[in-house]
């Protein structure tokens, strides 16, 4: 039987393949299995093609897999569109449409010979059963559950509750559909070797992406106030927070455009209010300026942005981690703000609170880069602990503080008081040029240095935040893995594969990757001869950041991938292999 079940599926848009997904993700929760569904769009407004994949494990899973159990191919054009995102081996079931017209043995695959091939009457079965091709995506509902042993009440019960209210006739139309598919299985199967182990008693589980996490965390954090404008792959996150945040005393703005959007968000947080702005790389790219006042007028804010494939429009509806130094260093002048990670949907409540708390403590904008992947992708976690976070509110200033009140006055931790609009004696102007101590506009070099040093060094103690980093495997390995975001979870599961092999290696994951922790990083490398850095950006940002920073090790290299081209758990079980082996030929 099988323990890790990795299903993927591609169509046209209308054929419903998202929508059977999400039923097969909603009935593995019902089960007690833990699982992972992403899904990808062409980025057509409307029709194009589509797809998902599933990866339903006993274990907790950590990224969306490798190369798949089974894939479901209702049209090889749109399939084949979908690439490395798809990856068929001779591992692999191959069930398709019988109506394309190809025969099992010249499905075009590139010479790829599966373990199994079939070809289905797909449509045909959904218009005898509902009399509309719109039930096909219930027909392959059925061929799952009958081939691999799926969760086959739990996918009837939610037919019952998606249809239940469109009409009896619907309603029996649908079931008929999935009755046919899991007939078509039962009268021609696989083997017993396909099935997935049933699942492991387990505790309260929840399904919910990386968008919805991040919009719960900001309520969670105390935020009172969203500004922003819809963009993908971040817009559920307004979505969200705007049927949500009213019930929490807040507000929120669907601006005109994306600097309107984070200018509503500043003047908010100037007005003492915790405050959130939300986008992807075009917004980012407009949000810049005013990030850059936030800066200098010391504010709180936090900005989430959701990373897609770039540079301009690129790619809208693909995962990429290619905004690192957008993030880092999109601002003029010498300005260093907060950028964290999460590692995957779980971890984005986390990290979305602990952007606030740094936010109100150092009294800065902080940048939460997510992606595409985390972001929509649907996965089965533990509800969330809240009793293991703190909140940070932000340095209020005194009676005694108040009396001359100096907003940006010279402290040891260089974060001072900050009143807000009609706090008795708390006036200051709050402006983008650079001020004194209280706010007044200078041209004073002298002063413009301390200010520097002001709003620099206050983030160095943040440098020291080892909570902030995951370090796992040998801790006296030579050889070691670096990545970040949700490549983590695939550079993990390679590690934890390759230490059961007998490699000797270490992992480190940062959650803050700017301001550069140099001790951290220097402390992971202090073993090391040979390290990758594996992330899905063109250029490798994190790898050449760390090198501005950090002595590195003598074979100090990069696994770096464009987005849409997706990073598998095998292909950096091979780079370590290759680098433990042979590490002069390893690049």
């Amino acid at each position: 039987m099988l323990n890790n079940l990795i299903i993927g599926m591609a169509g046209s848009g209308g054929d419903g393949i998202v929508s059977a997904g999400e039923s097969l993700i909603g009935a593995s929760a019902r089960e007690g299995y833990y699982a992972i569904l992403t899904k990808s769009f062409g980025s057509q407004i409307r029709g194009g093609e589509s797809s998902c994949r599933l990866r339903v494990s006993n274990d907790p899973v950590l990224n969306p897999g490798g190369a798949l159990t089974a894939a479901i191919v209702l049209n090889w054009e749109d399939f084949l569109r979908f690439g490395g995102e798809l990856p068929v081996t001779e591992k692999t079931v191959v069930i398709y449409e019988l109506k394309t017209g190809v025969a099992p043995d010249a499905i075009p695959l590139g010479g790829i010979k599966p373990a199994i091939v079939r070809a289905v009457p797909m449509e045909e079965m959904a218009v005898k059963a509902a009399g509309t091709l719109q039930a096909k995506n219930n027909v392959v509902l059925g061929l799952v559950a009958g081939w691999f042993g799926l969760a086959r009440q739990s996918i009837l019960e939610g037919i019952r509750k998606k249809f239940g209210k469109k009409g009896e006739a619907v309603l029996a139309g649908n079931e008929r559909a999935y009755a046919l598919g899991l007939e078509y299985a039962d009268n021609n199967p696989i083997g017993p070797e396909w099935r997935l182990a049933p699942p492991k008693a387990g505790g309260a589980r929840i399904l919910t992406d990386g968008n919805t996490q991040c919009g719960a965390a900001a309520l969670f954090a105390g935020c009172k106030f969203f500004g922003g404008y819809p963009i993908t792959p971040a817009t559920e996150i307004m979505e969200y927070l705007q049927r949500e945040i009213w019930k929490h005393g807040g507000s929120i703005l669907q601006a005109e455009d994306e600097i309107a959007g984070i200018g509503a968000a500043v003047g908010a947080s100037f007005a003492g209010r915790k405050s959130m702005t939300a986008t992807s790389g075009p917004g980012l790219s407009l949000k810049c300026e005013l990030l850059g006042l936030a800066s200098v007028a010391e504010l709180p804010l936090v900005c989430v942005n959701v990373q897609r494939g770039g540079p301009s429009t690129g790619l809208p509806t693909k995962r990429e981690q290619a905004d690192l130094f957008a993030a880092a260093f999109s601002a003029h002048g010498d300005t260093v703000r907060p950028v964290l990670a999460p590692i995957g949907v779980e971890d984005a409540f986390a990290v979305t609170v602990e952007a606030f708390n740094i936010a109100e403590q150092y009294q800065t904008p902080v940048v939460v880069l997510t992606d595409q992947e985390i972001a929509q992708r649907k996965e089965i976690i533990a509800p969330v602990d809240t009793s293991k976070l703190r909140l940070i509110e932000r340095l209020r200033p005194s009676e005694e503080d108040l009396k001359d009140y100096s907003r940006f006055r010279f402290t040891e931790s260089g974060v001072s008081p900050i009143s807000h609009p009609g706090m008795k004696g708390g006036n200051y102007l709050a402006a983008g040029i650079e001020h004194d101590v209280y706010g007044a506009p200078t041209s004073s070099g002298e002063m413009h240095t301390r200010m520097n040093d002001k709003r620099l060094n206050k983030l160095n103690p943040l440098k020291q935040r080892r909570d902030l980093f995951v370090v796992t495997g040998d801790p006296e390995a030579e050889l070691g893995v670096i990545s970040w975001g949700s490549v983590a979870g695939v550079a993990l599961e390679a590690v934890n594969a390759a230490r059961a092999e007998g490699i000797r290696v270490k992992l480190l994951v940062p959650k803050l990757l700017y301001p550069v922790a140099e001790e951290i990083y220097s402390d992971f490398f202090r073993t090391l001869k040979r390290c990758v850095v594996v992330e899905q950006s063109h250029q490798g940002q994190l790898h050449r950041v760390i090198r501005m920073w950090v002595n590195v090790p003598p074979d100090f290299t990069a696994l770096a991938k464009s987005g849409a081209n997706p990073i598998a758990p095998e292909e950096v079980l091979e780079r370590l292999r290759a680098m433990n082996l042979n590490p002069s030929t390893a690049s």
